[in-house]
Protein backbone atom coordinates (compact mmCIF):
# COMPACT_ATOMS: atom_id res chain seq x y z
CA UNK A 1 0.00 0.00 0.00
CA UNK A 2 1.33 3.47 -0.94
CA UNK A 3 2.54 5.80 1.79
CA UNK A 4 -0.09 8.43 0.89
CA UNK A 5 -2.92 5.87 1.04
CA UNK A 6 -1.63 4.58 4.37
CA UNK A 7 -1.39 8.13 5.75
CA UNK A 8 -4.89 8.88 4.52
CA UNK A 9 -6.44 5.79 6.10
CA UNK A 10 -4.62 6.37 9.40
CA UNK A 11 -5.68 10.01 9.23
CA UNK A 12 -9.31 9.04 8.67
CA UNK A 13 -9.15 6.76 11.71
CA UNK A 14 -7.73 9.43 14.04
CA UNK A 15 -9.93 12.14 12.57
CA UNK A 16 -12.90 9.88 13.20
CA UNK A 17 -11.71 9.35 16.79
CA UNK A 18 -11.46 13.12 17.18
CA UNK A 19 -14.82 13.97 15.66
CA UNK A 20 -16.77 11.02 17.00
CA UNK A 21 -15.15 11.32 20.44
CA UNK A 22 -15.77 15.05 20.70
CA UNK A 23 -19.29 14.79 19.31
CA UNK A 24 -20.10 11.93 21.69
CA UNK A 25 -18.89 13.98 24.64
CA UNK A 26 -20.85 17.01 23.48
CA UNK A 27 -23.90 14.82 22.88
CA UNK A 28 -23.78 13.37 26.39
CA UNK A 29 -23.30 16.81 27.91
CA UNK A 30 -26.14 18.20 25.76
CA UNK A 31 -28.44 15.43 26.97
CA UNK A 32 -27.61 16.24 30.58
CA UNK A 33 -27.95 19.98 29.99
CA UNK A 34 -31.24 19.48 28.11
CA UNK A 35 -32.68 17.84 31.20
CA UNK A 36 -31.32 20.52 33.55
CA UNK A 37 -32.06 23.61 31.45
CA UNK A 38 -35.04 24.98 29.54
CA UNK A 39 -35.50 25.21 25.73
CA UNK A 40 -35.34 29.01 26.05
CA UNK A 41 -31.76 28.80 27.36
CA UNK A 42 -30.69 26.96 24.22
CA UNK A 43 -32.60 29.47 22.10
CA UNK A 44 -30.75 32.40 23.66
CA UNK A 45 -27.36 30.98 22.76
CA UNK A 46 -28.66 30.00 19.32
CA UNK A 47 -29.42 33.67 18.62
CA UNK A 48 -25.69 34.42 18.75
CA UNK A 49 -24.68 31.53 16.49
CA UNK A 50 -24.70 33.50 13.24
CA UNK A 51 -22.56 36.33 14.65
CA UNK A 52 -19.97 33.92 16.05
CA UNK A 53 -19.90 31.79 12.89
CA UNK A 54 -19.45 34.75 10.53
CA UNK A 55 -16.73 36.21 12.75
CA UNK A 56 -14.90 32.86 12.83
CA UNK A 57 -15.00 32.79 9.03
CA UNK A 58 -13.36 36.23 8.98
CA UNK A 59 -10.60 35.07 11.33
CA UNK A 60 -9.91 31.98 9.26
CA UNK A 61 -10.10 34.04 6.04
CA UNK A 62 -9.52 30.90 3.98
CA UNK A 63 -5.87 30.95 5.05
CA UNK A 64 -5.92 27.48 6.57
CA UNK A 65 -6.91 25.98 3.22
CA UNK A 66 -4.45 28.26 1.43
CA UNK A 67 -1.61 27.03 3.68
CA UNK A 68 -2.59 23.39 3.12
CA UNK A 69 -3.00 23.82 -0.62
CA UNK A 70 0.37 25.62 -0.94
CA UNK A 71 3.00 22.92 -1.37
CA UNK A 72 5.95 24.87 0.13
CA UNK A 73 4.45 26.97 2.93
CA UNK A 74 7.24 28.19 5.27
CA UNK A 75 7.70 29.89 8.65
CA UNK A 76 7.07 33.32 7.12
CA UNK A 77 3.71 32.18 5.76
CA UNK A 78 2.63 30.65 9.06
CA UNK A 79 3.75 33.63 11.17
CA UNK A 80 2.07 36.10 8.82
CA UNK A 81 -1.26 34.29 9.09
CA UNK A 82 -0.86 33.90 12.87
CA UNK A 83 -0.59 37.66 13.48
CA UNK A 84 -3.33 38.41 10.98
CA UNK A 85 -5.68 35.99 12.76
CA UNK A 86 -5.10 37.64 16.13
CA UNK A 87 -5.52 41.16 14.74
CA UNK A 88 -8.79 40.39 13.00
CA UNK A 89 -10.01 38.50 16.08
CA UNK A 90 -9.52 41.56 18.29
CA UNK A 91 -11.19 43.88 15.77
CA UNK A 92 -14.23 41.62 15.39
CA UNK A 93 -14.60 41.19 19.14
CA UNK A 94 -14.64 44.97 19.62
CA UNK A 95 -17.30 45.32 16.94
CA UNK A 96 -19.49 42.71 18.65
CA UNK A 97 -18.79 44.14 22.11
CA UNK A 98 -20.06 47.61 21.16
CA UNK A 99 -22.74 46.16 18.89
CA UNK A 100 -24.19 43.91 21.63
CA UNK A 101 -27.07 46.31 22.48
CA UNK A 102 -28.09 46.33 18.81
CA UNK A 103 -28.13 42.53 18.73
CA UNK A 104 -30.27 42.48 21.88
CA UNK A 105 -32.68 45.02 20.37
CA UNK A 106 -32.96 43.02 17.13
CA UNK A 107 -34.07 39.90 19.01
CA UNK A 108 -35.97 41.94 21.63
CA UNK A 109 -34.01 40.08 24.30
CA UNK A 110 -32.03 42.27 26.80
CA UNK A 111 -30.11 39.28 28.23
CA UNK A 112 -28.12 39.08 25.00
CA UNK A 113 -26.01 42.16 25.80
CA UNK A 114 -23.88 40.53 28.50
CA UNK A 115 -24.06 37.13 26.84
CA UNK A 116 -22.66 38.50 23.58
CA UNK A 117 -19.82 40.37 25.28
CA UNK A 118 -18.68 37.30 27.20
CA UNK A 119 -19.19 34.48 24.68
CA UNK A 120 -17.60 36.37 21.78
CA UNK A 121 -14.27 36.40 23.61
CA UNK A 122 -13.77 33.03 21.95
CA UNK A 123 -12.95 34.91 18.73
CA UNK A 124 -9.71 36.18 20.27
CA UNK A 125 -8.98 32.98 22.16
CA UNK A 126 -9.41 30.72 19.12
CA UNK A 127 -7.20 32.87 16.88
CA UNK A 128 -4.16 31.98 19.01
CA UNK A 129 -4.39 28.26 18.23
CA UNK A 130 -5.42 28.07 14.57
CA UNK A 131 -1.92 27.78 13.10
CA UNK A 132 -0.95 24.88 15.35
CA UNK A 133 -4.12 23.15 14.20
CA UNK A 134 -3.27 23.78 10.53
CA UNK A 135 0.31 22.53 11.02
CA UNK A 136 -0.99 19.23 12.38
CA UNK A 137 -3.36 18.92 9.41
CA UNK A 138 -0.59 19.54 6.88
CA UNK A 139 1.57 16.93 8.60
CA UNK A 140 -1.53 14.68 8.66
CA UNK A 141 -0.94 14.25 12.37
CA UNK A 142 -4.59 13.70 13.19
CA UNK A 143 -3.71 11.72 16.29
CA UNK A 144 -2.42 14.90 17.98
CA UNK A 145 -5.54 16.80 16.92
CA UNK A 146 -7.75 14.03 18.33
CA UNK A 147 -5.94 14.09 21.68
CA UNK A 148 -6.31 17.86 21.98
CA UNK A 149 -9.92 18.18 20.86
CA UNK A 150 -11.30 15.25 22.84
CA UNK A 151 -9.53 16.37 26.03
CA UNK A 152 -10.78 19.95 25.59
CA UNK A 153 -14.35 18.76 25.07
CA UNK A 154 -14.26 16.59 28.19
CA UNK A 155 -13.02 19.48 30.33
CA UNK A 156 -15.54 21.94 28.85
CA UNK A 157 -18.40 19.47 29.35
CA UNK A 158 -17.50 19.25 33.03
CA UNK A 159 -17.57 23.05 33.23
CA UNK A 160 -20.98 23.27 31.52
CA UNK A 161 -22.68 20.56 33.56
CA UNK A 162 -21.24 21.91 36.82
CA UNK A 163 -22.60 25.40 36.09
CA UNK A 164 -25.99 23.92 35.20
CA UNK A 165 -26.14 22.01 38.47
CA UNK A 166 -25.38 25.30 40.23
CA UNK A 167 -28.42 26.86 38.48
CA UNK A 168 -26.52 29.26 36.19
CA UNK A 169 -29.04 28.72 33.37
CA UNK A 170 -27.89 29.88 29.94
CA UNK A 171 -24.46 30.72 31.39
CA UNK A 172 -23.83 26.99 31.73
CA UNK A 173 -24.06 26.73 27.94
CA UNK A 174 -21.87 29.81 27.55
CA UNK A 175 -19.29 28.34 29.94
CA UNK A 176 -19.13 25.11 27.97
CA UNK A 177 -18.67 26.91 24.64
CA UNK A 178 -15.92 29.13 26.02
CA UNK A 179 -14.26 26.19 27.74
CA UNK A 180 -13.92 24.32 24.44
CA UNK A 181 -11.85 27.10 22.87
CA UNK A 182 -9.85 27.96 25.99
CA UNK A 183 -8.77 24.37 26.66
CA UNK A 184 -8.23 23.65 22.96
CA UNK A 185 -5.94 26.65 22.48
CA UNK A 186 -3.89 25.87 25.58
CA UNK A 187 -3.49 22.22 24.60
CA UNK A 188 -2.50 23.04 21.01
CA UNK A 189 0.31 25.24 22.33
CA UNK A 190 1.43 22.50 24.71
CA UNK A 191 1.24 19.77 22.05
CA UNK A 192 2.80 21.68 19.14
CA UNK A 193 6.44 22.69 18.86
CA UNK A 194 5.60 25.46 16.40
CA UNK A 195 6.05 29.03 17.63
CA UNK A 196 5.52 32.23 15.64
CA UNK A 197 8.41 34.40 14.53
CA UNK A 198 8.11 38.19 14.69
CA UNK A 199 7.44 38.37 10.97
CA UNK A 200 4.62 39.75 8.88
CA UNK A 201 5.27 39.50 5.16
CA UNK A 202 3.04 41.55 2.87
CA UNK A 203 4.22 39.43 -0.06
CA UNK A 204 3.27 36.21 1.73
CA UNK A 205 -0.06 37.70 2.77
CA UNK A 206 -0.93 38.70 -0.79
CA UNK A 207 0.07 35.29 -2.16
CA UNK A 208 -2.06 33.38 0.32
CA UNK A 209 -4.91 35.86 0.11
CA UNK A 210 -5.16 35.46 -3.67
CA UNK A 211 -6.34 31.90 -3.04
CA UNK A 212 -7.85 32.39 0.40
CA UNK A 213 -9.89 35.52 -0.38
CA UNK A 214 -12.36 33.57 -2.50
CA UNK A 215 -12.66 30.96 0.23
CA UNK A 216 -13.09 33.80 2.75
CA UNK A 217 -16.09 35.14 0.86
CA UNK A 218 -17.37 31.60 0.34
CA UNK A 219 -16.95 30.90 4.06
CA UNK A 220 -18.78 34.09 5.01
CA UNK A 221 -21.66 33.26 2.68
CA UNK A 222 -21.74 29.63 3.82
CA UNK A 223 -21.63 30.42 7.55
CA UNK A 224 -24.21 33.17 7.20
CA UNK A 225 -26.68 30.93 5.43
CA UNK A 226 -25.98 27.86 7.58
CA UNK A 227 -27.03 29.93 10.58
CA UNK A 228 -29.57 32.20 8.94
CA UNK A 229 -32.41 29.92 10.02
CA UNK A 230 -31.46 30.57 13.65
CA UNK A 231 -31.54 34.29 12.92
CA UNK A 232 -34.92 34.15 11.17
CA UNK A 233 -36.56 31.85 13.75
CA UNK A 234 -35.13 33.87 16.66
CA UNK A 235 -36.49 37.11 15.15
CA UNK A 236 -39.86 35.87 13.85
CA UNK A 237 -40.72 33.41 16.63
CA UNK A 238 -39.79 32.96 20.29
CA UNK A 239 -36.58 31.94 22.05
CA UNK A 240 -38.36 28.75 23.12
CA UNK A 241 -39.33 27.89 19.53
CA UNK A 242 -35.72 28.54 18.50
CA UNK A 243 -34.59 26.24 21.32
CA UNK A 244 -36.66 23.36 19.90
CA UNK A 245 -35.28 23.90 16.38
CA UNK A 246 -31.72 24.39 17.64
CA UNK A 247 -31.79 21.15 19.60
CA UNK A 248 -33.08 19.25 16.56
CA UNK A 249 -30.35 20.79 14.41
CA UNK A 250 -27.63 19.97 16.93
CA UNK A 251 -28.66 16.32 17.17
CA UNK A 252 -28.83 16.03 13.39
CA UNK A 253 -25.40 17.63 13.10
CA UNK A 254 -23.72 15.08 15.40
CA UNK A 255 -23.49 12.34 12.74
CA UNK A 256 -23.55 14.65 9.71
CA UNK A 257 -20.84 17.05 10.88
CA UNK A 258 -18.72 14.20 12.24
CA UNK A 259 -18.70 12.33 8.95
CA UNK A 260 -18.30 15.40 6.71
CA UNK A 261 -15.52 16.95 8.78
CA UNK A 262 -13.63 13.68 9.21
CA UNK A 263 -13.62 13.10 5.48
CA UNK A 264 -12.94 16.74 4.59
CA UNK A 265 -10.10 17.19 7.07
CA UNK A 266 -8.24 14.13 5.82
CA UNK A 267 -9.05 13.97 2.12
CA UNK A 268 -8.30 17.64 1.40
CA UNK A 269 -4.59 17.45 2.30
CA UNK A 270 -4.39 13.91 0.88
CA UNK A 271 -6.08 14.78 -2.43
CA UNK A 272 -4.08 18.02 -2.63
CA UNK A 273 -0.93 15.91 -2.93
CA UNK A 274 -2.31 14.34 -6.15
CA UNK A 275 -4.22 17.37 -7.40
CA UNK A 276 -2.57 17.15 -10.84
CA UNK A 277 -3.30 13.42 -11.31
CA UNK A 278 -6.92 13.41 -12.43
CA UNK A 279 -7.24 9.63 -12.83
CA UNK A 280 -6.01 8.88 -9.29
CA UNK A 281 -8.15 11.70 -7.96
CA UNK A 282 -11.26 10.40 -9.70
CA UNK A 283 -10.74 6.82 -8.49
CA UNK A 284 -10.11 7.97 -4.92
CA UNK A 285 -13.11 10.30 -4.95
CA UNK A 286 -15.42 7.63 -6.34
CA UNK A 287 -14.46 5.21 -3.56
CA UNK A 288 -14.94 8.00 -1.05
CA UNK A 289 -18.47 8.78 -2.29
CA UNK A 290 -19.53 5.14 -2.08
CA UNK A 291 -18.17 4.76 1.43
CA UNK A 292 -19.78 8.01 2.58
CA UNK A 293 -23.30 7.14 1.47
CA UNK A 294 -22.93 3.58 2.76
CA UNK A 295 -22.58 5.04 6.26
CA UNK A 296 -24.60 8.25 6.00
CA UNK A 297 -27.78 7.13 4.20
CA UNK A 298 -28.86 4.44 6.70
CA UNK A 299 -27.73 6.57 9.64
CA UNK A 300 -29.87 9.55 8.65
CA UNK A 301 -32.95 7.57 7.64
CA UNK A 302 -32.62 5.32 10.69
CA UNK A 303 -32.52 8.32 13.04
CA UNK A 304 -35.55 9.83 11.32
CA UNK A 305 -37.56 6.62 11.76
CA UNK A 306 -36.80 6.21 15.47
CA UNK A 307 -36.78 9.94 16.33
CA UNK A 308 -39.82 10.02 18.65
CA UNK A 309 -38.82 7.27 21.10
CA UNK A 310 -35.22 8.48 20.89
CA UNK A 311 -36.06 12.04 21.93
CA UNK A 312 -38.54 10.97 24.61
CA UNK A 313 -36.15 8.50 26.23
CA UNK A 314 -32.97 10.52 25.90
CA UNK A 315 -34.11 14.14 26.32
CA UNK A 316 -37.49 13.87 27.97
CA UNK A 317 -41.05 14.67 26.96
CA UNK A 318 -40.54 18.46 27.03
CA UNK A 319 -38.36 18.17 23.88
CA UNK A 320 -40.89 16.24 21.72
CA UNK A 321 -41.75 19.40 19.68
CA UNK A 322 -38.23 19.06 18.23
CA UNK A 323 -39.00 15.65 16.65
CA UNK A 324 -40.65 16.78 13.36
CA UNK A 325 -37.82 19.25 12.72
CA UNK A 326 -35.25 16.57 13.43
CA UNK A 327 -36.85 14.06 11.06
CA UNK A 328 -36.91 16.48 8.15
CA UNK A 329 -33.37 17.70 8.87
CA UNK A 330 -32.19 14.09 8.71
CA UNK A 331 -33.51 13.87 5.14
CA UNK A 332 -31.52 16.99 4.26
CA UNK A 333 -28.51 15.48 6.05
CA UNK A 334 -28.51 12.48 3.72
CA UNK A 335 -27.20 14.57 0.87
CA UNK A 336 -24.99 16.97 2.86
CA UNK A 337 -21.85 14.84 2.86
CA UNK A 338 -22.19 14.34 -0.90
CA UNK A 339 -22.30 17.99 -1.87
CA UNK A 340 -19.66 19.00 0.71
CA UNK A 341 -17.28 16.35 -0.69
CA UNK A 342 -17.86 17.63 -4.21
CA UNK A 343 -16.99 21.12 -3.00
CA UNK A 344 -13.78 19.73 -1.54
CA UNK A 345 -12.61 18.77 -5.03
CA UNK A 346 -12.91 22.40 -6.13
CA UNK A 347 -10.54 23.41 -3.32
CA UNK A 348 -8.17 20.57 -4.14
CA UNK A 349 -7.99 21.75 -7.74
CA UNK A 350 -7.31 25.32 -6.60
CA UNK A 351 -10.60 26.61 -8.03
CA UNK A 352 -11.50 28.93 -5.18
CA UNK A 353 -13.02 31.31 -7.76
CA UNK A 354 -15.50 28.65 -8.87
CA UNK A 355 -16.07 27.70 -5.21
CA UNK A 356 -17.16 31.29 -4.49
CA UNK A 357 -19.32 31.53 -7.61
CA UNK A 358 -21.23 28.36 -6.71
CA UNK A 359 -21.79 29.51 -3.13
CA UNK A 360 -23.43 32.70 -4.38
CA UNK A 361 -25.65 30.80 -6.82
CA UNK A 362 -26.76 28.28 -4.18
CA UNK A 363 -27.57 30.93 -1.60
CA UNK A 364 -29.99 32.60 -3.99
CA UNK A 365 -32.02 29.39 -3.76
CA UNK A 366 -31.76 29.49 0.05
CA UNK A 367 -33.19 33.02 0.15
CA UNK A 368 -36.09 31.94 -2.07
CA UNK A 369 -36.68 28.89 0.13
CA UNK A 370 -36.84 31.07 3.26
CA UNK A 371 -39.22 33.60 1.68
CA UNK A 372 -41.54 30.85 0.46
CA UNK A 373 -41.15 28.58 3.51
CA UNK A 374 -42.03 31.27 6.07
CA UNK A 375 -45.67 30.99 5.00
CA UNK A 376 -45.77 27.61 6.73
CA UNK A 377 -43.73 28.60 9.80
CA UNK A 378 -40.69 26.70 11.04
CA UNK A 379 -41.77 23.49 9.27
CA UNK A 380 -41.80 25.37 5.98
CA UNK A 381 -38.26 26.61 6.62
CA UNK A 382 -37.04 23.07 7.34
CA UNK A 383 -38.64 21.66 4.18
CA UNK A 384 -36.87 24.44 2.30
CA UNK A 385 -33.56 23.13 3.64
CA UNK A 386 -34.28 19.72 2.10
CA UNK A 387 -34.97 21.28 -1.30
CA UNK A 388 -31.85 23.49 -1.25
CA UNK A 389 -29.69 20.59 -0.07
CA UNK A 390 -30.58 18.57 -3.17
CA UNK A 391 -30.11 21.60 -5.42
CA UNK A 392 -26.65 22.15 -3.90
CA UNK A 393 -25.65 18.57 -4.69
CA UNK A 394 -26.58 18.85 -8.36
CA UNK A 395 -24.77 22.17 -8.75
CA UNK A 396 -21.57 21.01 -6.99
CA UNK A 397 -21.51 17.59 -8.66
CA UNK A 398 -21.87 19.11 -12.13
CA UNK A 399 -18.65 21.11 -11.80
CA UNK A 400 -16.77 18.31 -10.06
CA UNK A 401 -17.71 16.10 -12.99
CA UNK A 402 -16.15 18.57 -15.40
CA UNK A 403 -12.92 18.80 -13.38
CA UNK A 404 -12.23 15.09 -12.80
CA UNK A 405 -14.53 13.39 -15.33
CA UNK A 406 -16.95 12.00 -12.76
CA UNK A 407 -20.41 13.16 -13.83
CA UNK A 408 -23.49 13.74 -11.71
CA UNK A 409 -25.22 10.78 -13.39
CA UNK A 410 -22.27 8.54 -12.54
CA UNK A 411 -22.40 9.64 -8.92
CA UNK A 412 -26.13 8.95 -8.72
CA UNK A 413 -25.65 5.49 -10.25
CA UNK A 414 -22.90 4.72 -7.74
CA UNK A 415 -25.13 5.57 -4.76
CA UNK A 416 -28.50 4.35 -6.08
CA UNK A 417 -28.19 0.78 -4.81
CA UNK A 418 -27.26 1.98 -1.33
CA UNK A 419 -30.28 4.29 -1.38
CA UNK A 420 -32.63 1.44 -2.29
CA UNK A 421 -31.45 -0.89 0.48
CA UNK A 422 -31.69 2.05 2.90
CA UNK A 423 -35.36 2.54 1.99
CA UNK A 424 -36.06 -1.17 2.51
CA UNK A 425 -34.29 -1.01 5.88
CA UNK A 426 -36.41 2.01 6.90
CA UNK A 427 -39.58 0.11 5.99
CA UNK A 428 -38.57 -2.77 8.27
CA UNK A 429 -37.69 -0.36 11.09
CA UNK A 430 -41.07 1.37 10.83
CA UNK A 431 -42.73 -1.79 12.17
CA UNK A 432 -41.45 -0.59 15.54
CA UNK A 433 -44.04 2.22 15.46
CA UNK A 434 -46.66 -0.41 16.30
CA UNK A 435 -44.98 -1.13 19.66
CA UNK A 436 -46.43 1.06 22.40
CA UNK A 437 -43.55 0.80 24.86
CA UNK A 438 -40.96 3.40 23.81
CA UNK A 439 -37.92 1.48 25.05
CA UNK A 440 -39.01 -1.72 23.30
CA UNK A 441 -39.90 0.24 20.16
CA UNK A 442 -36.48 1.93 20.00
CA UNK A 443 -34.65 -1.33 20.73
CA UNK A 444 -36.52 -3.15 17.97
CA UNK A 445 -35.89 -0.36 15.46
CA UNK A 446 -32.15 -0.24 16.16
CA UNK A 447 -31.61 -4.00 16.02
CA UNK A 448 -33.90 -4.51 13.00
CA UNK A 449 -32.26 -1.60 11.19
CA UNK A 450 -28.67 -2.75 11.70
CA UNK A 451 -29.48 -6.38 10.92
CA UNK A 452 -31.52 -5.67 7.79
CA UNK A 453 -29.05 -3.18 6.37
CA UNK A 454 -25.96 -5.34 6.85
CA UNK A 455 -27.77 -8.38 5.45
CA UNK A 456 -28.86 -6.49 2.33
CA UNK A 457 -25.41 -4.87 1.94
CA UNK A 458 -23.68 -8.24 1.94
CA UNK A 459 -26.33 -9.82 -0.30
CA UNK A 460 -25.92 -7.07 -2.92
CA UNK A 461 -22.10 -7.13 -2.71
CA UNK A 462 -21.69 -3.46 -1.83
CA UNK A 463 -18.23 -2.24 -2.79
CA UNK A 464 -18.13 -0.09 0.35
CA UNK A 465 -18.10 -3.26 2.48
CA UNK A 466 -14.88 -4.54 0.92
CA UNK A 467 -13.36 -1.05 1.05
CA UNK A 468 -14.33 -0.81 4.71
CA UNK A 469 -12.69 -4.14 5.48
CA UNK A 470 -9.52 -2.96 3.68
CA UNK A 471 -9.47 0.18 5.82
CA UNK A 472 -9.89 -1.85 9.01
CA UNK A 473 -7.04 -4.12 7.95
CA UNK A 474 -4.82 -1.08 7.52
CA UNK A 475 -5.82 0.44 10.85
CA UNK A 476 -5.75 -2.79 12.88
CA UNK A 477 -3.25 -5.16 11.24
CA UNK A 478 -3.70 -8.64 12.69
CA UNK A 479 -3.54 -12.26 11.63
CA UNK A 480 -7.29 -12.61 12.16
CA UNK A 481 -8.00 -10.54 9.07
CA UNK A 482 -6.57 -13.32 6.91
CA UNK A 483 -9.78 -15.26 7.45
CA UNK A 484 -12.07 -12.34 6.57
CA UNK A 485 -13.18 -12.62 2.97
CA UNK A 486 -15.74 -10.72 0.97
Amino acid sequence: MSELKSQTITGIFWSFVEKFGSQLILLISQIILARLLEPRDFGLLGMLAIFIAVSQAFIDSGFDNALIQKKNADQTDFSTVFFFNISIGVVLYLILFFGAPLIADFFRTPELVDLTRVVCLILIINSFGLIQFVKFKIEMNFKAIAQVVVTANILSAVVGVTLALLNFGVWALAGQVMGIYIFRTILFWVKSSWRPSLIFSVKSFKGLFSFGSKLLLSGLISQTFENIYLLVIGRMFSATALGFYDQAKKFQQVPVATLAQVVGNVTFPAFSKIQDENERLRIGFRKLIKLLVFVNFPLMIGLAVCAEPLFQIVLGEKWLPSVPYFQLLCIAGMIYTLHSSNLNILKVKGRSDLFLYLEIIKKIFVVLAIIIGLRWGIMGLVVGQIVTSFISFFINAYYTGKLISYSTISQIKDVSQTFLITIVTAAVMSIGWLIQNQILSLSFQILAGIGTYLLLACATKQEAVSDGISILKEIIPTQRWKNVKY
